[in-house]
C-alpha cells in the first residue's frame, strides 16, 4: 500500500510543480528577462534609441557613437521596488508576501571621435527576495498532496497546520562589455559579450498534524532548503541609425540566448514514508541540473524630436522565449514590450520624461502553479521623473512608476495577483 502511495504521491507533486526557484520581480521584460536595469528606464521605459546616458551600454550600444561628447561616462544607478505579490487558494485564502528588494545597476562607456567601448554590470534576471510567511499555492500543493498518501497509509487524517516559503536569494549579474564603431555620421554598429552568472536560494517549510488522533505519527515535518548556481554567455550586436540632421534617430539591438544550467545542491532535505528524499521525489536531487536559460531578445527603437526641447521615443522588445530551454514551463513565449515615451528639456540644468508601455506575458494561465511565488502576468505600466544637472559633466535622475496588473485565475480556482511601484536614483560623471 505504501509502494503505492508513493508513487501516487511522486506523480501528484510533479504534476503540481517541482520547487525550482525562479523568483524574482518582474515589471517590463518577459518570463524570465528583465529589463528594469538602469534609473533613466524607470523614469521612461523606452531606452531601445537613446543616445544620451551611459545605460545604452545594455539598451543601445550602437549609440554611444552619438553621444553628445567624447570621454568617459560613469554612471551609478539604485532602483528601490515594492511588491505584493499573492494567490488566493480555495480552502487557505489569501497568501501573499511584501519584502522589497533594491537592484543596483553601473554603466560605464567610453566614445573618442568614431570608436567607443562599454561595460556594465547589471541584473537582466532574477533580482529579489520573496517571504510568503504563510506559505503559497506550492506549499498547499505539496503539503496537500503528501496528506493524501499519507492519510490512508497511516489512518489519520493531516492536515496542513504550519506553512512558509522564503526566497533567500534570486539574482543573475550580467556583465556586459563590448565596443562600437561609427561606419558613417549616419550609421553605427556595436558587438559584445555579456557573462551572466546566477545563484538560487530556496527553503520551504510545511507542517502537517493528524486533527483526528488515530495516526501513531501525530505531525509530520517537511522541510526542504536548496541551492542553485549557473552561469553563461550571450552575445551582443546593435545598430544605430541617424537621420534628418540627427532629429531621427532608430536602433536594433540583439541579445542571444543565455544557457544557464543551474547545479541544485540540497542543504536540507525531509525522508518521507518509504525512505526516500522529498528532494528525489520532486525531481531536485542533489547534484542533478535544470536548464532555465535567459532568453534572447530583440529590441527597437525610434526616436524623434520635434522641438530643440522635445523628444519623443516609441519602443518595441520582443523575448525570444521559443528558442530558449526553460524547464520551469511549457508552452511559453514569445513575450513582448511596446511603449511610448516623451521627455522636454526646461532648461540646460531641468528635464522631465512621462512614459508608458504595455507588456504581453505569453504563457498559459494553468502554467502559473508552475511558479506560483512570482506570476507571470500581463502589465501595463506608467513612470514619470526628472534629470537636473547641477554641473554640466555631472547628471542626477529621479524617476518612478507604477504598475498595474491583470490578475489571472487558473482551472485549480486559484487567483494569482501582482503589484508593484518603483523609485529610482542614478548618477552619471562625465569625465
Amino acid at each position: 500500500m505504501r509502494r503505492n502511495g508513493m508513487k501516487k504521491l511522486t506523480w501528484l507533486i510533479v504534476t503540481l510543480g517541482v520547487m525550482c526557484l525562479a523568483a524574482a520581480p518582474l515589471y517590463a521584460g518577459g518570463i524570465i528577462n528583465k529589463q528594469n536595469q538602469s534609473a533613466d528606464y524607470i523614469r521612461t521605459l523606452n531606452r531601445n534609441a537613446a543616445t544620451d546616458y551611459a545605460d545604452i551600454a545594455v539598451f543601445n550600444p550602437a549609440g554611444i557613437a552619438k553621444m553628445p561628447e567624447d570621454g568617459l561616462y560613469v554612471k551609478l544607478d539604485a532602483m528601490y521596488f515594492d511588491k505584493d505579490y499573492s494567490n488566493t487558494v480555495p480552502g487557505f485564502g489569501k497568501l501573499d508576501q511584501d519584502e522589497p528588494s533594491i537592484i543596483p545597476g553601473f554603466f560605464s562607456i567610453y566614445k573618442k571621435n568614431k570608436w567607443g567601448g562599454f561595460f556594465a554590470l547589471t541584473i537582466p534576471a532574477g533580482g529579489g527576495e520573496l517571504d510568503y510567511k504563510d506559505g503559497d499555492a506550492r506549499t498547499v500543493a505539496i503539503g496537500t498532496g503528501i496528506a493524501a498518501i499519507y492519510n490512508p497509509a497511516l489512518g489519520g487524517n493531516y492536515l496542513i497546520t504550519d506553512q512558509s516559503l522564503k526566497v533567500k536569494e534570486s539574482t543573475v549579474y550580467g556583465f556586459n562589455f563590448g565596443g562600437t564603431y561609427a561606419i558613417t555620421d549616419w550609421v553605427s554598429v556595436a558587438a559584445g559579450a555579456r557573462y551572466s552568472t546566477g545563484k538560487r536560494s530556496f527553503k520551504g517549510d510545511v507542517t502537517l498534524t493528524d486533527v483526528s488522533g488515530a495516526s501513531p505519527i501525530p505531525t509530520v515535518p517537511l522541510k526542504l532548503k536548496i541551492d542553485q548556481d549557473a552561469d553563461g554567455w550571450a552575445g551582443i550586436l546593435g545598430v544605430n541609425f541617424s537621420l534628418l540632421d540627427d532629429r531621427l534617430n532608430a536602433a536594433l539591438t540583439y541579445f542571444s540566448n543565455t544557457k544557464m544550467n543551474y547545479k541544485i545542491d540540497v542543504k536540507q532535505d525531509t525522508v518521507l514514508l518509504n525512505g526516500a528524499n522529498l528532494s528525489d521525489v520532486i525531481g531536485q536531487s542533489d547534484g542533478s541540473k535544470r536548464r532555465i536559460d535567459i532568453p534572447g531578445l530583440l529590441g527597437f527603437g525610434i526616436s524623434y524630436r520635434f522641438l530643440p526641447q522635445l523628444k519623443v521615443d516609441l519602443n518595441y522588445t520582443r523575448y525570444l522565449e521559443k528558442d530558449a530551454t526553460i524547464d520551469t514551463f511549457e508552452g511559453e513565449g514569445n513575450s513582448w514590450d511596446l511603449g511610448l515615451s516623451a521627455e522636454y528639456r526646461f532648461s540646460p540644468k531641468w528635464m522631465v520624461s512621462v512614459g508608458g508601455m504595455h507588456t504581453d506575458i505569453k504563457l498559459s494561465k494553468d502554467q502559473q502553479i508552475q511558479e506560483p511565488e512570482e506570476p507571470k502576468l500581463d502589465a501595463k505600466t506608467l513612470a514619470a521623473g526628472v534629470v537636473y544637472n547641477p554641473l554640466e559633466r555631472l547628471s542626477l535622475t529621479f524617476g518612478g512608476l507604477k504598475v498595474w496588473y491583470d490578475s489571472v485565475k487558473d482551472s485549480q480556482g486559484i487567483k494569482y495577483e501582482k503589484d508593484v511601484w518603483s523609485l529610482a536614483l542614478g548618477a552619471q560623471y562625465r569625465f
